[in-house]
């Protein structure tokens, strides 16, 4: 997620942990194998919407909390206040579209489960613990997946933004990700960077492990599923699917999940309030 600071730096939404009854829901191991309970069950469904916030209307602005409009306020939020807004307003309308309540009055907890700190948790609705979400945005652009069948994270990265490669290579890719990197400089080994991240942050917010507890080197992404050498506490037992979106204008898009193959439907919004479940 790209939130116009410098690379690397603090997302504006993270999404850092798992709340309690996640991994009770997560997937068994043999749900991936063709003779698993997989084989006897639909396809899970994920539902991603797209919005571009510079043309969201101001009135999506109405979703938000009292707090959050306070936060929208601030000095510090000017560079990011439309993205700020459009993001928490689809949050919100998503939870009043699957709930039937008033957007501005759908309770959202951001409670993080390994220190309980309730401001930078993976977002959950305590009045809907079986719909599972997570939210990513670059250069305006904000991307909301959901789903009742799977558990979900979800990131998009700009394509066109500058990245030093020699470092971002070092920060980013396992050993096993950089042997089969573009042995060049130049854009092919920059689009195979952002698709190696934009496959980490999904993975990352799908588990709500930050970055503090999963370094990106320790993590490999570069086939079907995720991998990681040892993994930390709460981490999913069963594995963790991955699948590139693919969005306008060359976007670096990533999807995660906890059921193999999903069906997968990307719904362009032009406003906040065309959201439907």
């Amino acid at each position: 997620m790209d939130d116009g600071r410098p690379f690397g730096a603090a997302a504006l939404d993270d999404e850092h942990a798992p709340r309690p009854e996640d991994t009770a829901r997560t997937a068994d191991a043999k749900d991936a194998t063709p003779d698993g309970p997989a084989a006897r069950r639909p396809r899970a469904v994920v539902r991603i919407w797209v919005l571009d916030a510079d043309t969201a209307h101001p009135a999506a602005a109405r979703c938000l909390s009292p707090a959050e409009l306070a936060r929208a306020r601030e000095p510090a939020m000017r560079r990011v206040r439309r993205t700020y807004v459009t993001s928490r307003a689809l949050q919100r309308t998503l939870g009043a579209r699957y709930l039937g309540t008033p957007a501005e009055h759908t309770d959202i907890s951001r409670t993080c489960f390994h220190c309980r700190d309730d401001g930078h948790g993976k977002p959950w609705f305590p009045a809907a613990p079986e719909l599972d979400f997570s939210v990513s945005h670059t250069a305006g652009l904000v991307v909301l997946a959901a789903s009742t069948d799977t558990r979900v994270g979800v990131d998009v990265e700009a394509g066109g933004r500058t990245v030093e490669t020699s470092g971002m290579t070092r920060l980013l890719a396992s050993d096993s990700e950089r042997r089969h990197l573009p042995a060049h400089d130049g854009n092919t080994l920059r689009r195979a960077l952002l698709r190696l991240w934009a496959r980490k942050e999904a993975t990352l917010k799908l588990t709500g492990h930050g970055l503090l507890h999963v370094p990106f080197r320790e993590l490999s992404v570069d086939g079907r599923t995720a991998r990681i050498g040892t993994p930390p506490v709460n981490w999913p037992t069963g594995p963790i699917h991955l699948a590139d979106l693919s969005l306008d204008h060359g976007y670096a898009a990533a999807l995660a999940t906890t059921r193999a193959r999903p069906e997968i439907t990307v719904t362009p919004l032009a406003q906040v309030a065309d959201l439907s479940w």
